[in-house]
């Protein structure tokens, strides 16, 4: 039942309260937690207002009755059937927004690579961990990510040394049980990318049980000189009843490469968050995702890619397919400041509608304050093709066949970034099948 309006907000607050109290970390710990607790209090919830979050439907999230998420004991047989064969031994595991050590692998990372809890990490990264906090928590506006840094439990460190080429793909796997109440989950992930290192980060997410949830998951990326990093987030599991926000905070250095694929079949509202800034000269960001939506499902893309070094590239292609009542949208902002010349940007987003009740929102906008630049953005918003279907029906495909193929085409793009194979078969396979 809904409430009435106002008392919703004041409901999740209390959540957020609850899930505070119930936080108990280590003294260093606290510190950190209490500034990004602090800023939250600064900022607030967001409302209709914030021009971010103008097309989330807010109420019915904060009416909503989670509970914060609670620590489960799995074993190693009820997870090994969704960890990735390229990623048997390389993969780091959460429950319910907890990272567990004890069901993680790590035999084929090399030794010098250091992985814990963020907890632990302070003890021997604390100067760089404080140092990343602060820095980030200064320049955050969205309360939703804050929320994150405030009240995660047991996030996960990953510290890759310099010059370390990294063979084996890392999956980060995401395991919700909320068998028992709706659960507010709260995943966090820190990772320090050496200078002139290589690695593949895959998040996969999957739901053993009925029950809704809401994740708030973040991740943090420094992203050292000459560093390449590749990021492949895989929502195409979740809850049809699920909220998921998500908030990609890198920083990158000189010479460094960032490539990010999401692909996402939505839920009542999956929302991706971006924000990337291209720190070092000649830097290079690029931005992948597809979302493939059916019934009532939606998914929301906000974007703000900040060129603040000469010299440097950004690549951003949102792809969605609509069909039923389902909902896109697209929020990218490319900016680029005085010290930027040379700057290489560009931003697109395409939707193709199936439906005449789905609905596709797109809002790209570029703020350049340099004079030497390369800059576009687009939007386009079309059907299948009609004489595309004719010419393949009169091949001999059928019109389900012809469908599915196009839809596929349209997909293929961001599908192909993906460099995992098992897991770009998985979603070529739901692209394929999509009508």
């Amino acid at each position: 039942m809904m409430l009435e309006p106002g008392l919703e907000q004041e409901t999740f607050k209390l959540l957020l309260d609850k899930c505070r109290d119930q936080n108990k970390p280590i003294e260093s710990m606290q510190k950190l937690k209490a500034k990004a607790w602090e800023h939250y209090l600064a900022l607030g919830l967001p409302t209709k207002k914030n021009e971010a979050y103008r097309y989330i439907k807010l109420r019915q999230l904060f009416s909503q009755t989670y509970q914060p998420g609670e620590e489960i004991q799995l074993n190693e047989s009820e997870i090994e059937q969704w960890i990735l064969p390229e990623s048997k031994q390389s993969v780091l595991v959460f429950v319910n927004g907890f990272f567990q050590p004890q069901l993680s692998n790590t035999d084929a990372l090399p030794t010098k690579i250091f992985v814990s809890t963020i907890e632990e990490a302070l003890s021997t990264f604390g100067a760089f961990i404080n140092n990343q906090w602060t820095k980030g928590l200064k320049d955050e506006t969205d309360s939703f990510a804050v929320l994150n840094a405030a009240l995660h439990n047991k996030g996960a460190f990953l510290y890759i040394p310099p010059k370390c080429k990294i063979e084996a793909p890392i999956q980060i796997l995401h395991i919700i049980d909320s068998s028992t109440n709706p659960s507010l989950l709260i995943p966090r992930l820190q990772l320090f990318v050496g200078s002139h290192a290589q690695v593949e980060v895959m998040h996969t997410q999957h739901h053993r049980s009925d029950q809704s949830y809401f994740v708030n998951m973040a991740s943090e990326w420094a992203i050292e000189e000459g560093a390449s990093v590749h990021y492949v987030q895989a929502q195409c599991n979740e809850h049809h009843r699920s909220w998921h926000f998500e908030a990609f905070r890198a920083v990158m250095k000189r010479d460094s490469k960032l490539t990010v694929t999401c692909a996402t079949q939505g839920s009542l509202s999956v929302r991706n968050d971006y924000r990337v800034a291209l720190t070092g000269e000649n830097a290079q960001a690029t931005l992948n995702s597809v979302s493939m939506l059916p019934n009532k499902q939606e998914s929301h893309a906000h974007i703000f890619m900040d060129h603040q070094a000469p010299h440097c590239r950004s690549f951003q292609l949102f792809k969605s397919v609509l069909k039923d009542f389902s909902r896109s949208t697209f929020e990218g902002k490319i900016m680029v400041r005085r010290e930027a010349q040379k700057t290489e940007a560009f931003q697109l987003n395409n939707n193709l509608i199936l439906d005449d009740h789905a609905h596709a929102d797109s809002k790209p906008n570029l703020e350049i304050f340099a004079d030497d630049v390369k800059a576009s953005h687009g939007a386009t918003v079309g059907q299948l093709d009609p004489d595309q279907l004719f010419y393949m029906k009169t091949r001999g495909f059928t019109d389900t066949q012809a469908k599915n193929l196009l839809i596929l085409g349209f997909c293929e793009q961001v599908i192909q970034t993906i460099p995992m194979p098992s897991l770009k078969s998985a979603i070529s396979l739901i692209a394929s099948s999509f009508k």
